[in-house]
């Protein structure tokens, strides 16, 4: 039995729980479920004998009408090695009196705070649980994954069973409200696939972001997907794991203080390897969280009387769908393969499909992604018609950037440019930046505003998605590298030699009409003669490279394009421009 101590409070003589912040911390680390696995039988163990003590001292039948649930990532069994602990005591409210719980709270609740584990509490009723769950937008998802500890299972599971079918009853409010507190959270913490000291849990893309999945799924209006999805979130898991033992302490910030240590701790030979490797995990779960949410959303609607198989004479009929390209075909609002395409033989399909989505609006199905996997090589070269549908997506726009991330995580982007493997993921510490390098080329393209019918527009596309292709490891100017590497892809996709030359151009000089504004006068006659110089004093050249040199500082970050780098630019291009006419002086 316990004895009270000096102030009152109930001793913890549980030898499990006062060691348990440090037990928890020395588990021999092995990173994945059987690791996090350990930590939960560990922490099970030392609730569950602190709960037996703590019923024996107030008196309580732990068998009946109450019961010691764990919620979060305990409640889920991922909890990390430092980790807090949100309890929950949950009783019928009728077969033990308020005292009584009272009692049994403080004696669960202090010996916990003594053992130095942070600790989120509460007590319910079962009723509590639903009105709880019903106003509070967080406590609803968490309980979703509620679990008993220790006690009455029966309580948990009536309270379980009722939260959830409230959960589902209410979707259609719930839904606007679930999604509205994932973009506020995106819009305050970031992308993760892209911050350089990255919030592993509240980014958007994260921790958090894979259990919204789970909650999404619960509506039972859509699956989850699995797979990647469920391969991303154990990996931050492990990553937020590699930081609590670095650090001693539930952080999950990813420090740049900390990187090196934790990348070691996860066998990366460089901390840029460890922010590409958390990169891909936060774009698979934002993909999947915005497929999700688009699937929710195409639930919740009534079908359309064209989507409904129709009867004539007695014989079912498909629902007709409207033929948007050549084997490509719009259902419920999402671009999928018709009954005539065959991915299988037809290589150009995905750039197609690519190419139609971003014209039309309408995102690709997941389905339609997979099936698309199974397009052949392209030929070398490639066909004008491929090379104008790549055009086609390189000039819409923003709409380019949801296809773009779709196509390179289903692994057509890197199997149709080798090269974009080198800087896929790859980190970017230049404060300006706010992308990552294959990114911020995608950002670059869809930045590019000319018309379709400009003179130069296909130099400036191929310019703007490869402009910064040698940022590659080793690189000590990328320029000069980019410019090699663009040479050989554009060669072997079958771009026409001006033109290649002419992308040659601007990738080696892409920085120089920023980079002489800033740093140069640009109103000295020498300056504009030295700029006319390097691009053979071709006035169209400076005129796409001044589109490209905008297109590339917006796509960098505000800080990179302010109205008085704008100003300098411009007087420097106006400048660069007249010396062009007058041609090279002597």
């Amino acid at each position: 039995m316990s004895l009270p101590s000096h102030d009152g409070r109930p001793e913890a003589p549980q030898p499990l729980l006062r060691g348990l912040r440090s037990a928890r911390l020395e588990v021999p680390p092995g990173g994945g479920h059987a690791y996090r696995e350990r930590l939960a039988v560990l922490t099970d163990a030392a609730l569950a004998q602190l709960w037996l003590e703590a019923t024996s001292s107030t008196g309580i039948d732990p068998s009946s009408g109450i019961a010691l649930t764990a919620v979060g990532s305990h409640g889920r069994r991922d909890a990390g090695p430092a980790s807090d602990l949100d309890l929950m005591l949950v009783h019928d409210g009728r077969t033990h009196s308020h005292d009584a719980v009272a009692a049994l709270a403080e004696s669960l609740w202090y010996p916990i705070w003594d053992s130095g584990i942070d600790l989120d509490h509460s007590v319910r009723t079962l009723a509590e649980c639903r009105h709880v769950a019903s106003a509070d937008l967080p406590a609803a998802v968490g309980l979703l994954d509620v679990r008993c500890v220790a006690g009455d299972m029966a309580v948990l599971h009536h309270a379980r069973s009722a939260v959830l079918a409230d959960w589902r009853s209410s979707a259609r409010r719930r839904l606007p409200e679930l999604t509205g507190s994932t973009a506020e959270r995106g819009e305050r913490h970031g992308e993760l696939a892209y911050l350089i000291e990255p919030d592993l849990k509240e980014a958007r893309g994260g921790l958090r972001d894979a259990v919204v999945l789970r909650a999404l799924a619960a509506t039972w209006l859509t699956d989850r997907p699995h797979g990647g999805v469920d391969r991303a979130y154990e990996h931050l898991l492990d990553v937020r794991d590699a930081l609590a033992r670095v650090t001693g302490r539930p952080v999950n910030r990813l420090l740049r203080v900390y990187a090196d240590d934790v990348a070691h701790l996860l066998g990366h030979e460089h901390p840029d390897d460890l922010l590409a490797a958390i990169a891909q995990s936060g774009r698979v779960i934002s993909y999947a969280l915005d497929t999700t949410v688009r699937h929710a959303r195409q639930a919740l609607r009534k079908p359309s009387l064209s989507l409904r198989p129709t009867v004539v004479r007695g014989r079912r009929r498909p629902p007709r769908l409207r033929p948007v390209a050549p084997g490509l075909v719009e259902h419920d609002g999402e671009l999928v393969l018709g009954i005539d395409a065959r991915p299988q033989i037809d290589a150009e399909l995905p750039l197609r499909a690519a190419a139609t989505a971003a014209r039309s609006k309408l995102p690709l199905s997941p389905v339609t992604i997979t099936s698309l996997q199974q397009a052949p090589a392209l030929a070398t070269p490639w066909p004008e018609s491929t090379r104008e549908h790549l055009l086609a997506l390189l000039g819409s726009g923003e709409a380019q950037v949801p296809l773009w991330e779709a196509l390179d995580l289903a692994g057509l982007v890197t199997r149709w440019f080798p090269e974009w493997a080198a800087v896929r993921n790859r980190p970017q510490r230049s404060p300006v930046h706010v992308y990552t390098v294959d990114r911020h080329l995608v950002q670059t393209a869809a930045n590019v505003r000319v018309a379709a019918t400009a003179t130069g527009r296909d130099v400036l596309l191929w310019a703007a998605i490869f402009h910064d292709i040698g940022k590659v490891a080793g690189a000590d100017d990328h320029s000069l590298a980019g410019a090699h590497i663009v040479a050989g892809l554009l060669e072997r996709i079958g771009v026409p030699e001006p033109h290649r030359a002419d992308v040659v151009t601007l990738v080696r000089h892409h920085l120089l009409l920023a980079e002489t504004a800033t740093s140069q006068d640009v109103d000295e006659p020498r300056v504009a003669q030295d700029v006319a110089r390097a691009l053979a004093w071709r006035g169209k050249m400076v005129e796409l490279l001044r589109i490209l040199t905008e297109a590339d500082a917006r796509a960098a970050g505000p800080k990179a394009w302010t109205a008085w780098r704008a100003q300098l630019v411009d007087t420097l291009t106006a400048n660069v421009l007249r010396a062009c006419a007058e041609g090279p002086r002597d």
